[in-house]
């Protein structure tokens, strides 16, 4: 096979980009497709051709899937935000089953793991809580802000988005348009890296309290003029956004918060509900994007955590403590752990505020403070990592304190494959695994796992 090559292919699997997959020569060549889906036929032009594998542009579609629908968002295709939206949901949740058995299949090692259906979100659309949207300063010099094209830093104007909430859609219109009326600048990415000024801007809207904050990454501080347009901005918006801050980012990374937050106007901290507990947090704290589908994962989490009578509880990777609180309603004692300073403050402030008094809050990283806890005797040990998963460091100590059952919480099926793999190997065997759809068109599923130590 060459670049440039026309090809017909019959489409007979997909991933979770939503590429539709032909395996050629015995399954050891792979071509992938975008934009085909499953029992299609579709004649392709091969655009990269490597040593396993290619990527082809479908010319043209002779036939429709069964699974093919209609994209509600009209930039879907360009936008890199969603991969699934042209497919019909109950066929998302069944693709998003098999990810994860397929990863715990392959990269765990397990023969034949039993996944149960994929657990779907209350809401298809108008779910997320959160947006973040990186900003560049367009040719003719305008500030240019939305999402980044797929496996690109090119970004796709930002025109309206079908899966956040209706009040963080319309803040997030209303603020870019009155940013770039006043004339402000992104990041201009040079051959020389000049930073301008906003690097990212980012919103977040409590689905059950309603209050939303907005921050403008920046990475430098504004001048005298800068300031006062920002604060003209967030008064004037003061009815539907309860506060924006500044947060300078000098760094060359791709993390978005630097380490600098100040108040441009209004409050700094903003207030969710859960079922009956309530959480204070700041714009960069993690918090699920999904709250209503959060609401479920953390009761069902919580409950396999649970032991018959009161245990104590190792809680790693924490956030604000939303899962805390409700593993504390069953446990002796429970201590959280989390890195992130605007969220780790919040750990002991969220006990309080729900009078939980059975929670001990501790900041610092899972690597070292797991190891400093080695003394301890913790019954269970929780942990929902980032999507790169833990640190060996973190699997070496819990192997460690070896407690009687882990629950573990992740966005990343790979490396939940990968460490479930190390714990399997020494002494743990599964005993659930249940996805959550808690990004509903999107390739990205939430899965929580529950071992014992055998």
């Amino acid at each position: 096979m060459q670049q440039g090559e026309i090809n017909r292919f019959q489409i007979t699997d997909i991933n979770n980009e939503g590429e539709g997959i032909v395996r050629l020569g015995n399954e050891r060549f792979v071509v992938f497709v975008p934009d085909a889906l499953p029992e299609e036929d579709v004649t392709c032009r091969l655009v990269r051709v490597k040593k396993n594998y290619a990527i082809a542009k479908v010319i043209e579609r002779h036939n429709d899937s069964p699974i093919r629908r209609k994209p509600l968002c009209p930039l879907f295709g360009r936008c890199g935000g969603c991969q699934l939206q042209h497919i019909d949901y109950q066929s998302q949740l069944e693709l998003k089953t098999k990810t994860v058995y397929d990863a715990i299949k392959r990269i765990g090692g397990v023969s034949d793991p039993s996944v149960q259906k994929c657990i779907p979100s209350s809401s298809e659309w108008q779910y997320r809580n959160k947006a973040s949207l990186p900003a560049q300063t367009n040719r003719r010099g305008k500030l240019l802000t939305g999402f980044y094209q797929k496996r690109s830093h090119d970004i796709v104007p930002f025109s309206g988005c079908p899966v956040l909430l209706p009040r963080l859609e319309e803040n997030v219109t209303s603020i870019i348009n009155d940013l770039k009326d006043a004339g402000f600048s992104g990041w201009n990415e040079s051959e020389i890296n000049v930073i301008d000024f906003i690097r990212h801007i980012v919103f977040r809207t409590a689905e059950f309290t309603d209050q939303t904050l907005c921050a403008v990454v920046a990475g430098r501080f504004p001048n005298k003029d800068e300031s006062n347009k920002l604060k003209k901005i967030a008064t004037g918006h003061s009815d539907k956004i309860n506060g924006m801050v500044l947060n300078r980012n000098i760094s060359k990374g791709n993390f978005i918060w630097g380490d600098d937050f100040s108040s441009i106007n209004g409050e700094t901290v903003m207030e969710e509900v859960l079922g009956k507990y309530k959480f204070k947090f700041e714009i960069s704290s993690f918090f699920q994007v999904n709250s209503e589908q959060a609401l479920a994962l953390y009761k069902y989490a919580s409950n396999l955590a649970a032991g018959d009578t009161p245990e104590n509880v190792l809680e790693l990777y924490s956030g604000v403590g939303t899962l805390t609180a409700f593993l504390s309603e069953r446990a002796k004692h429970v201590t959280a752990v989390e890195e992130w300073p605007q969220a780790s403050k919040y750990l002991n402030i969220n006990a309080e505020l729900n009078g939980l008094h059975n929670i001990t809050g501790l900041s610092g990283s899972a690597e070292d403070l797991t190891e400093t806890l080695l003394g301890e005797k913790f019954d269970t040990v929780v942990l929902d990592p980032p999507r790169t998963g833990c640190d060996p460091r973190v699997i070496a100590s819990i192997l460690k304190i070896a407690p009687q059952k882990i629950v573990y919480v992740s966005c990343g099926p790979a490396t939940l494959a990968r460490d479930i793999k190390s714990l399997i190997s020494n002494g743990y065997s599964i005993k659930s695994i249940q996805p959550f759809d808690m990004f509903p068109q999107t390739g990205h599923v939430e899965t929580v796992v529950a071992m014992t130590r055998v």
